[in-house]
């Protein structure tokens, strides 16, 4: 193999594809990703990127065989490493070894071995136990925004809403003090610019030596304090396993730290774009949770509703989804989609492509709330299917509804600011205002 570009390695395919190159940092793929993407996967559902020299999966039922697929290794921490040297090596010491034990960048049985000790923390019955939780600090975070908003204030929902949410679900799991969910929030985003790749950044090695340094310091005392005196919380239950060392616990709780607030803030944000892009959707959604100045707000109640809403939920992880594209590398030949797979190649899986697929969804370009079936690949497949699934879906189903029962004339004030990656379809600023208060700014 042979490393060429800042994203994979390959040896590549013999030939140029006669498409235009489809490059996943150019500006319409940040900002229009599912315009963009659909114009490569309408004529071929798998094609080779020059600018990236990799394969593109685009197509559902290519995604949906390449997720099963032995042939596509997760395993490049050992690349990675090979290509950090001098002073960028020694900056990335300390994140480095957190990422060696994120399991997502691990192939069975290593990647079973990571796993298995919180799997059944993540089960559906395991996060419902956290519902009345979910449900006070979204409730809290509606009002305060309600307060900005009725004043006629601009709030930026990432900041206010989408970002707080999951940060204190999970820092909460986790028994994170209050007083370091602060450095949580800044930490992740330090963190984020080591694992999406943004290597251009003239801060680039100051931000990961601080992110990988500081985690060590503050996980690793919560670590020891919970070593000593136990509690009913996710470190104290990682500081308990025998099957794994200091190093991995660090890492697997950098892992869900990161991931288990990153993706639903995502989530959280675009789909609270689809709603304000389709009033119809947003009143539907909103009839399934009553929010009253005087009145508690209710959750539905009959199987008929519950149905209705978990049916809503699923449609917004397929219309606009936190995972844009995954990375793997051929271990093994491959063919898929026509196309010839090498070992070496690096192969990524754009799943907000896929779930656009018209082989498979009737207008995929539409929000219905109702859609079904709905066999989307927004959380992956196989055994590397998201961990935290069961969590972000929690928190989905209580937020959104109560969002836009209290809060129905939301609209957009400004443009949307997107994050500038390959991973993940990510807003980093969405500013929004009640409709009275202003011309309502075209959404996107």
């Amino acid at each position: 193999m042979r490393h060429t570009g800042d994203v994979g390695t390959t040896a590549g395919p013999d030939h140029r594809d006669e498409l235009d190159d489809l490059d996943l940092l150019c500006d319409e793929a940040i900002a229009e990703p599912h315009a963009y993407l659909a114009r490569f996967r309408d004529r071929q559902p798998v094609v080779w990127s020059e600018r990236h020299r990799a394969w593109v999966v685009l197509g559902h039922p290519e995604l949906d065989a390449a997720f099963r697929a032995p042939e596509l290794s997760t395993e490049r921490m050992g690349a990675f490493r090979s290509r950090l040297t001098g002073s960028r090596a020694e900056a990335l010491a300390r994140a480095v070894e957190l990422l060696e034990g994120w399991m997502l960048f691990h192939d069975p049985p290593e990647h079973t071995r990571l796993r298995a000790p919180l799997a059944r923390q993540f089960t559906p019955k395991a996060v419902s136990a956290l519902e009345q939780e979910i449900t006070a600090v979204c409730d809290e975070l509606i009002e305060a925004a309600a307060v900005r908003l009725e004043r006629g204030e601009v709030v930026d929902l990432v900041e206010a809403f989408s970002h707080p949410l999951p940060a204190a679900v999970i820092g909460r799991l986790f028994g994170v003090p209050d007083d370091l969910q602060d450095w949580l929030a800044a930490w992740s985003a330090r963190f984020g610019v080591v694992v999406f790749g943004a290597t251009r950044r003239p801060d680039y090695e100051e931000m990961a030596r601080a992110a990988g340094e500081d985690f060590h310091v503050h996980l690793g005392r919560l670590l020891a304090e919970r070593r000593s005196d136990p509690r009913d919380d996710l470190v104290s239950l990682l500081a308990a396993n025998d099957d794994l060392d200091d190093t991995e616990v660090l890492g697997a709780c950098s892992l869900l730290l990161f991931a288990g607030h990153d993706t639903t803030t995502s989530l959280l944000s675009t789909a609270v774009l689809g709603l304000i892009a389709h009033p119809d959707q947003r009143d539907r959604l909103a009839s399934l949770a009553t929010v009253g100045r005087d009145a508690e707000p209710a959750t539905p109640s009959s199987p008929d509703r519950v149905e209705a809403r978990d049916r809503a939920i699923e449609e917004f992880l397929r219309y606009d989804g936190a995972a844009k594209a995954m990375m793997r590398v051929v271990a093994e030949p491959l063919e898929l989609g026509g196309c010839e797979l090498r070992p070496g190649d690096a192969v990524f899986l754009t799943i907000l492509a896929a779930n656009r697929d018209p082989r498979v969804f009737e207008a995929p370009d539409e929000l219905r709330l109702d859609r079904r079936p709905n066999p989307h690949l927004a959380f992956g497949h196989g055994v590397h299917f998201c961990l935290g699934a069961s969590l972000a879906r929690l928190e989905l189903r209580i937020a959104l509804p109560r969002l836009v029962a209290r809060l129905p004339e939301l609209q957009v004030a400004g443009p949307v600011r997107w994050k500038p990656t390959i991973s993940d379809r990510s807003a980093a600023e969405v500013p929004v205002r009640l409709a009275r208060t202003g011309t309502p700014h075209p959404v996107g």
